[in-house]
């Protein structure tokens, strides 16, 4: 499963808070914004049933109540507030705002000098519309005692959900508007934040290419230690492959002063003579494969020029045949390995091409995908099917491919394996026999 970017994680945990946070903030302004519309609905109705205990007249047993009240929403039908006062059991008034209804006694009862609020009360009078209702019992003096009267104020909610989801949907669109605005501050920070990340990443790409030497940018504190460690890693390992270079020179050269002095001796039997050329080549050969190879901090070699160098020398050695040799680039095809070993690599197949070769040598540099790909035709007799492995061992040579074609066959396949290319032996549209060595880019 791919692993997501420190940008994306944090993008998409960012985005994933807002999600939470975004319904939790309503749910929690909801609440808040109802319990005070409802706290103010509770003391405005308390107000209108208290204008209407004080407009109430208790005439011996003949209740009293005035044709115009001080509120005027109890005046006006259609209002949304209703007034109702009950006497003995019986309604013995209704507000004028109530003229359309036939208000029967409500279930509410109160203790004397006890309030009732009700958020949702069901008037069955109005289609089992909620109301608000507030209730509130009071003893006026009658003829005999004091008898308790009950007085009512109903509010349709109607207009409170309206202005409550007036409310949310003003809510959601601003919460969602400063949500977006939120996330792309919270993007543009992670940018901020991660820019030197990237930054780091792509000074470390151009010296792992060989394009700089050291990490030398400017980071925050907390990347010093980081890249302090990382020149220390380069450096180091810089000195360790110079310092095995010069080790494997030294063990060359040492080496080298014996067999010569060995080979010189005069009368020295021909096994003898052929032994040490044998010794010399695998000497030469096991130090070119010890010391070969590419690095973590290698700049990518263009193959083009050496291909180009080593066709030139080629056409000078192989002057008495009179060879073509062509090169045929279709893009620019580099690759991280050392000059030196790509230099033995393609000296070793063009010399073994123009040995073979009757009158052409093509070369072809591609890019195949993730493979840079170098492919060397001829059109000499070709290589047998069985014998295309045995061509790739030490010591072996085929006839057609005679002269010291073993030794150095053997030397290409190793470096090839060092750099984790791929070694292919074909045959060539134009007769012969087809090499094709591919690197991984």
């Amino acid at each position: 499963m791919k692993q997501l970017s420190l940008r994306i994680r944090s993008i998409l945990l960012a985005m994933g808070v807002l999600a939470l946070f975004a319904p939790l903030t309503v749910v929690i302004l909801d609440d808040a914004y109802t319990t005070s519309l409802t706290q103010a609905k509770m003391s405005e109705l308390r107000l209108m049933n208290l204008g209407l205990l004080s407009a109430f007249e208790l005439d011996g047993d003949i209740p009293f109540m005035p044709e115009i009240l001080y509120e005027e929403q109890l005046n006006l039908p259609g209002s949304g507030y209703l007034g109702v006062i009950v006497f003995r059991g019986h309604v013995v008034w209704q507000s004028a705002s109530a003229l359309d209804y036939t208000l029967p006694a409500p279930n509410l009862n109160v203790n004397v000098g006890n309030e009732l609020f009700v958020e949702s009360y069901t008037a069955n009078f109005d289609g089992n519309t909620d109301y608000f209702a507030y209730a509130f019992t009071a003893e006026f003096a009658s003829e005999s005692n004091f008898e308790p009267v009950r007085f009512y104020i109903f509010n349709n909610k109607h207009l409170f959900d309206e202005e409550r989801e007036t409310f949310i949907s003003v809510v959601w669109r601003w919460l969602l508007i400063l949500s977006l605005g939120l996330l792309v501050l919270i993007i543009v920070g992670i940018s901020l934040v991660l820019m030197p990340v990237r930054k780091l990443i792509s000074e470390i790409s151009l010296t792992s290419t060989g394009q700089k030497q050291q990490l030398d940018a400017h980071y925050p504190v907390e990347f010093n230690p980081l890249k302090q460690s990382i020149n220390e890693l380069i450096e180091s390992e810089s000195q360790q492959r110079a310092r095995y270079k010069n080790s494997l020179g030294d063990l060359a050269h040492s080496l080298k002063t014996p067999l010569a002095v060995a080979l010189g001796v005069k009368k020295l039997p021909e096994q003898a003579v052929e032994s040490l050329n044998q010794i010399d080549q695998i000497i030469q050969r096991q130090l070119k494969r010890a010391s070969a190879g590419k690095t973590g901090w290698q700049a990518a070699i263009p193959l083009l020029p050496i291909t180009q160098k080593v066709a030139n020398a080629m056409d000078k050695v192989y002057q008495h045949k009179q060879l073509s040799i062509t090169i045929e680039a279709i893009n620019k095809v580099a690759i991280k390995a050392d000059e030196t070993d790509i230099m033995e690599m393609v000296g070793n197949l063009l010399d073994n091409a123009c040995k073979a070769a009757d009158s052409k040598v093509l070369v072809t540099l591609i890019n195949e995908g993730n493979w840079a790909v170098l492919t060397i035709d001829d059109d000499g007799p070709g290589v047998p099917s069985d014998k295309k492995q045995a061509l790739l061992e030490r010591g072996t040579r085929l006839d057609t491919y005679a002269d010291g074609q073993g030794i150095g066959m053997a030397l290409v396949s190793d470096l090839v394996a060092i750099y984790q290319g791929k070694l292919l032996i074909e045959r060539a549209p134009i007769g012969g026999a087809r090499f094709i060595v591919k690197f991984p880019v």
